[in-house]
C-alpha cells in the first residue's frame, strides 16, 4: 500500500528512463525495484522507454514538467549522445551506471573521446554507479556527483533450504546470452576439472537476453555433456529454486558491479565463486579468472572477501536524496 502523501505537497513525479520491457537480468530487476520504493513512498512513476521508440515518443509532452529523471544505462556512449536532452530537462537528472565495466569502458577511450565524454557527463546532476572502481576511474570534479548504490536482492520465491537437503555438488551459473565476459564456457570447464573428485557434480546455466549466434555456440559446447542442463529466460521463481538448491553458484566474470544475482545467491545460502575483478558482496570466494583457479575454489574454497568497494548507500536512500533535492529545487 502507497504512503500517503501530505495534502500541502503534491505527489513527486519522476520518469525512469530504460527499457521498461527489457531483456531479464539486473538491470530490469534494479529499475523495477526502484519504481517499486518510489511509488511506495508515493510517487508518480512513469517511464520513458529506451527500447521502444514509438513508447519513447509517446511520453515526450509530459517531460517539461519538474520531476526527477533516472536514467539507466550499461554503455557509456548512450550517456554522450543524450546528454544534451537531459542537460535541459527541467528537475533533476540521475545518470545510473550499472555495468561494472564503465571504468574499462573510459579507460579504452581515445583521448578526444574521453574529453566528450566528461564534457557530457557534467550534463547529469548526479551519478549513481554500482562500483566504487567506476566512481574512481572519473575525474574528481566528476566523483563529487557520484553516488555508489546498491539495488535490492529481489523477494526471494524459495526459502534457504537447510544444509541437508542442499546438493553441495550441484553447481549453477548465470550468462546474459552467452556472451563472452560472462565466461560460460569457462563455467563448463571448471566444473569437468571438479568433476574429477566430484563425480556427481552438475552444472545448471541460467541463460537469458538475446537467444542468438553466442546462445547457438554455447549450446553447441554442451550438447551431450549429461552434467550440464542449460535454460534460457527462466522465471524468477524457477532462478530463486536453482539458487536454492545451488551448492555453488559461479560468477566467472571479466566485468561486473555489484552483481544482483550474486546477492541471491548469498541469500539462498548457495557458496558464491567469483572472479577476482572487481569488488564482490562480502561472503563472495574469490578466484582467478580461469578455470583451474575457479576449479580449486570450488573444491577447497576461495578467498572471502569483505565487500569493500560496493555500496556506500542503499537506493532507496539515494532515491530520497535526490527528492530532496529536486523539491529545494
Amino acid at each position: 500500500m502507497a504512503r500517503p502523501s501530505s495534502s500541502a505537497r503534491p505527489a513527486a513525479r519522476v520518469f525512469q528512463w530504460a527499457q521498461e520491457h527489457g531483456e531479464v537480468g539486473g538491470v530490469l530487476a534494479a529499475h523495477q525495484a526502484l519504481t517499486a520504493v518510489l511509488r511506495e513512498e508515493g510517487c508518480d512513476v512513469r517511464y520513458v522507454d529506451t527500447g521502444s521508440a514509438s513508447r519513447a515518443a509517446a511520453a515526450l509532452p509530459r517531460l517539461w514538467h519538474r520531476a526527477l529523471h533516472v536514467f539507466h544505462i550499461t554503455r557509456l556512449w548512450r550517456s554522450v549522445v543524450m546528454a544534451p536532452v537531459f542537460a535541459v530537462l527541467p528537475g533533476h537528472t540521475v545518470l545510473v551506471l550499472h555495468s561494472g565495466s564503465t571504468h574499462r569502458q573510459l579507460a579504452a577511450q581515445a583521448a578526444p573521446v574521453a574529453a566528450v565524454t566528461r564534457l557530457a557527463l557534467r550534463a547529469y546532476d548526479e551519478i549513481w554507479a554500482v562500483s566504487g572502481q567506476i566512481r574512481d576511474a572519473l575525474p574528481p570534479a566528476l566523483q563529487r556527483r557520484v553516488t555508489v548504490v546498491r539495488f535490492p536482492v529481489p523477494g526471494q520465491t524459495v526459502e534457504p533450504l537447510p544444509g541437508d537437503e542442499r546438493d553441495p555438488h550441484a553447481i549453477s551459473v548465470a550468462t546474459n546470452a552467452g556472451q563472452w565476459y560472462y565466461h560460460a564456457d569457462l563455467a563448463v570447464e571448471a566444473v569437468r576439472l571438479v568433476r574429477g573428485e566430484w563425480p556427481d557434480a552438475t552444472l545448471r546455466i541460467l541463460a537469458y537476453g538475446d537467444d542468438g549466434a553466442d546462445m547457438a555456440r554455447l549450446r553447441e559446447l554442451v550438447s551431450g555433456l549429461d552434467w550440464v542442463e542449460l535454460s534460457f529466460d527462466a522465471s524468477p521463481e524457477e532462478v530463486g529454486s536453482v539458487l536454492a538448491r545451488s551448492g555453488v553458484f559461479l560468477r566467472p566474470t571479466s566485468w561486473d558491479g555489484d552483481s544482483l544475482i550474486v546477492r541471491e545467491a548469498l541469500a539462498a545460502g548457495a557458496r558464491v565463486v567469483a572472479s577476482d575483478v572487481c569488488p564482490r558482496a562480502a561472503g563472495a570466494e574469490l578466484a582467478a579468472l580461469d578455470a583451474e583457479s575457479t576449479a580449486e575454489a570450488v573444491l577447497r574454497g576461495g578467498r572471502p572477501s569483505d565487500g569493500a568497494g560496493l555500496a556506500e548507500h542503499t537506493m532507496e536512500e539515494a532515491a530520497q536524496a535526490s527528492l530532496r533535492r529536486l523539491r529545494r529545487g
